[in-house]
């Protein structure tokens, strides 16, 4: 019974591993595509960026609502008017038919209309900033995203490289063995070698599916529908760093164009103008105009004035006629809301609600000020640091491939036994995924740069004499 449950899990994990990799070579079939065309696609697909796309409509359309405030409401009107009394004016008439044309009403109060258009411009400059601040995110996210996938499929191939030169070594160290030339120690630490590494190449190529799947993620797809290029690193592009000395001008320049920075400014500026608008409910009053045109059918009742015999007046000046008859009317008024001015008035009461955001604002903007310079900072040492090692590592790589010829041949002449021809193997891939790793922090130390500066600020970052 054990014996089967072992041939069972052998089975069952036999057929993982042949499904996870037509899984990954499938992956591989997908059309690759380079960095900048994968920014178009997610800029175009990414639903972060279309829903800040909207937002900037609407945030246009409040503006649009503000400018409307100027024009009068016109309306047209009919209406029907039923009373009674038993005495009074009332008792004149039992009502009347109404019909306006054509009928006007317009308020505004100046004040509070001036600081309600700044506030919507404020609003739609911070909408504006928003699709700026999504879209440095969503080129800083498909740029990790695509050297991520970059790092993990050179991983997946420097570990094949050495999966590939285990088993050559195991071959060799079988034979030589077999021929009495090495003891069964030297196999039995061959065979070790070669299954330590086989879960580790597992595991490499788990990554790189990961990478790609989330890659594929902020390119807005559900499944894996592109890969990279993964020899798509343009060597010419590696630039010399600029010196300490321009970190200070670089922070400047993200106080001025990072959308966070200025997001914190204007709505600072938004919060300002909010609170003007209810100041302006005491220190200005709202004018208004309103009139009518119309026809008015009166319903008077007929009034007896005993006069000793004598007919009775014509009192229809008064009570009206049964006949439709032209009517119109014009008002103009200037309102004053005293009542605001007693400090338990609502408005007021938003009044220092928005004077307490404009200080909690304040506070937040020197908070990202602090933040943006600790992170250039840290991402400028870094930039230079990647910088240094790619340097060290192209030296690395070619001592490394210069060891690996040398211990070919003492292999060949029988100098050096085959264990040192597989540490010289190994070495070359070690100082190949260094190379690698050294160029994934160089780009996204540039990537972070630009992403926080806000600006593309390469003529700064670089020496002007580097290539």
């Amino acid at each position: 019974m054990l014996m089967l449950k072992r041939k069972a899990l052998f089975v069952i994990i036999t057929a993982l591993i042949l499904s996870y990799n037509v899984k990954a070579a499938t992956a591989q079939e997908k059309p690759a595509i380079s960095v900048d065309e994968a920014v178009i696609i997610a800029l175009g697909n990414n639903q972060d960026y279309k829903i800040a796309s909207h937002r900037l409509e609407e945030a246009d359309e409040k503006v649009n609502a503000v400018w409307g405030q100027l024009l009068p409401a016109l309306e047209s009107e009919a209406s029907i008017l039923r009373q009674g009394a038993d005495t009074g004016p009332m008792s004149l008439s039992d009502g009347q038919y109404d019909l306006k044309f054509i009928q006007l009403r317009f308020g505004i109060n100046p004040g509070a209309f001036y600081h309600s258009l700044k506030q919507s411009h404020a609003g739609y400059a911070l909408a504006k900033e928003e699709l700026r601040r999504i879209r440095h995110e969503v080129e800083f996210n498909v740029i990790k995203g695509y050297f991520d996938a970059i790092l993990t499929g050179e991983t997946v191939t420097l570990r094949s490289n050495s999966l590939q030169v285990l088993r050559e070594n195991l071959k060799d160290v079988r034979r030589m063995y077999q021929t009495g030339s090495v003891p069964r120690f030297e196999l039995l630490q061959a065979q070790v070698q070669l299954q330590n590494q086989e879960p580790v190449m597992r595991e490499a190529e788990n990554n790189y599916r990961t990478a790609l799947e989330i890659f594929n993620y902020h390119l807005g797809f559900n499944a894996i529908t592109y890969t990279v290029k993964i020899d798509d690193v343009d060597k010419s592009t590696i630039r010399l760093p600029a010196e300490e000395s321009v970190i200070p001008g670089l922070i400047n320049a993200a106080m001025k164009n990072r959308p966070e920075v200025l997001q914190v400014s204007l709505q600072k500026d938004a919060l300002n103008h909010s609170r003007k608008v209810h100041q302006s409910s005491y220190l200005w009053p709202t004018f208004s105009v309103s009139g009518y045109y119309g026809k008015t059918y009166q319903l008077p009742n007929p009034v007896n004035i005993n006069l000793g015999g004598g007919p009775s007046p014509d009192l229809s000046q008064i009570t009206g006629s049964k006949d439709w008859q032209d009517t119109w009317q014009v008002r103009f008024a200037a309102t004053y809301r005293w009542g605001t001015l007693i400090p338990f008035d609502s408005q007021r009461a938003l009044e220092r609600e928005e004077r307490e955001k404009i200080q909690e604002t304040e506070q937040k903007l020197l908070q990202i000020q602090r933040l943006t310079g600790i992170t250039i900072r840290t991402s400028f040492g870094r930039l230079s640091t990647s910088y240094e090692t790619i340097l060290s590592q192209e030296k690395n790589l070619e001592t490394a491939e210069e060891g690996l010829r040398i211990a070919r041949e003492s292999y060949r002449a029988g100098v050096i036994k085959n264990a040192d021809l597989l540490n010289a193997e190994l070495a070359l891939t070690s100082a190949r995924t260094g190379y690698v790793k050294a160029l994934y922090d160089y780009y996204m130390s540039r990537a972070e740069l630009n992403r926080e500066i806000g600006v593309n600020s390469d003529t700064v970052l670089f020496r002007e004499d580097s290539k």
